[in-house]
């Protein structure tokens, strides 16, 4: 006879959207849900590997906390005894909501988690855009066709001049003002507002883009070819979409893989 209170309860996992910088999943077992979100500002999927790493290769007791830009979210995997395994989704804190309590499989738990987040990651929800970070030389590469040395060796043949155009064109820079601001803190105040509210509630203040270049030496040109190739890749390093999220392909873990299909 089962024992009602070992019994294993089935969890799905939902990863379903992404936007602005946010990954949106649902966790489900039975009644329960939690409906929560990662945050490339405070990235946790390494760390969200990491942990379903070491529930796979049988750790008694693990967890994983991260911060959605809101109260703090704790996974906690423990392996209560040899046939009971229970999986907690709360908030640490001492009146901290308990979203998801149950007895669960660990083998599940692994499966639904890593393949709900690499499924997600191969399907048309996602958008690179909205949560990976883009450095401008992979920008570059994709639009010319070329590898890095390439676009190095090429850039290196441009004037001051020249590299400041080819580097504006494609990722421009704009210097943002507001014409009727009374002065300097009113004018950071409607910089504020236009980045959370967006442009329209500060469209009346007179809102002005101004192109600047790049930050290129003025002696550029004397430079040596060394010195230039050094400016160049610190160029091209630079991040070009807003967002700092780990690229997901870099979720594949080899050792994950291993426990769910070859055991």
């Amino acid at each position: 006879m089962i024992n009602k209170a070992n019994k294993t309860e089935t969890i799905l996992v939902d990863f379903y959207k992404v936007d602005g910088g946010w990954i949106y999943f649902k966790v489900k077992v039975g009644e329960q849900l939690f409906d929560g979100r990662f945050s490339e500002v405070y990235d946790p999927i390494m760390d969200f590997k990491k942990w379903l790493e070491a529930i796979a290769i049988g750790v008694q007791q693990t967890s994983f906390e991260f911060d959605p830009e809101g109260n703090d979210i704790k996974f906690d995997y423990e392996r209560v005894c040899w046939n009971r395994e229970v999986l907690t989704i709360y908030e640490p804190t001492e009146d901290g909501e308990v979203f998801i309590k149950a007895n669960v499989n660990r083998k599940q738990v692994v499966k639904e988690f890593y393949l709900g987040l690499v499924n997600f990651s191969k399907s048309d929800k996602y958008k690179p855009a909205e949560w990976e970070v883009e450095y401008f030389k992979e920008r570059l590469c994709e639009i010319m066709k070329i590898n890095e040395d390439e676009l190095i060796r090429q850039m290196l043949e441009l004037d001051r001049k020249e590299l400041n155009n080819f580097l504006f064109n494609v990722n421009p820079i704009n210097k943002i003002s507001f014409s009727e601001a009374k002065d300097k803190h009113e004018e950071f105040k409607l910089f504020a507002k236009s980045v959370i509210e967006g442009e329209k509630s500060v469209d009346e203040f007179g809102k002005v883009e101004t192109p600047m270049g790049w930050n290129i030496p003025k002696d550029y040109d004397y430079w040596t070819s060394e010195k230039k190739k050094e400016f160049i890749i610190e160029c091209l390093n630079e991040e070009t979409n807003g967002y700092s999220g780990v690229k997901l392909a870099d979720f594949h873990s080899n050792l994950i893989g291993r426990y769910l299909y070859e055991e």
